[in-house]
């Protein structure tokens, strides 16, 4: 993990806890004179931040307050993998049948509030799919079928094998889960 002081502003993958205090104090003091008071519960310094022992992304609500050194070990690349927190914060999006970004997925649409919502034409052809799989055919078989046919991907282009592999890999993920 590459951190940058922004008093220091020298990239590097580790600081000693002299430089890491350092770079705080001269670069938040705002942040830490709201926290006066307040004491590390890992080491009894005056805290800086108020750390979330669980993820927020992970549904945490509680806090501990740290120091800034005991912070910066929290948050150590060995102990906390920001891919495994995204993946999760993604998945949680998912269950919730929330957007997760991108391109909406073939078979629904966008509501207002945010949701996916199923699109009951798209739906057909999926299902329509799925039998031709079922029966043997090949994701490039039946792209090329729903090509002829004028099915457009997301992109506005005709279906391709591409699209075909993404809308299987799709489905079977939500029928797995």
């Amino acid at each position: 993990m590459l951190i940058t002081c922004w008093q220091i502003n020298e990239p590097r993958l580790s600081y000693t806890l002299k430089t890491i205090e350092i770079c705080w104090q001269t670069s938040m003091p705002e942040l830490r004179s709201k926290r006066k008071g307040l004491v590390c519960f890992e080491c009894g310094l005056q805290a800086d931040h108020a750390h979330h022992v669980v993820p927020r992304v992970l549904g945490g609500t509680k806090t501990v307050n740290l120091c800034a050194p005991c912070h910066a070990k929290v948050h150590s690349p060995h102990l906390l993998r920001t891919s495994e927190l995204t993946k999760a914060a993604l998945q949680k999006r998912r269950e919730q049948g929330l957007t997760t970004g991108g391109i909406l997925p073939y078979g629904y649409t966008l509501e207002e509030n945010g949701k996916l919502k199923k699109n009951h034409a798209e739906q057909k052809i999926i299902k329509q799919m799925l039998r031709m799989r079922d029966e043997g055919l090949m994701p490039k078989a039946i792209g090329n079928h729903f090509a002829d046919l004028g099915v457009k991907n997301r992109s506005g282009n005709p279906m391709n094998r591409k699209g075909v592999q993404s809308i299987f890999k799709r489905y079977d993920n939500e029928t797995k889960g």
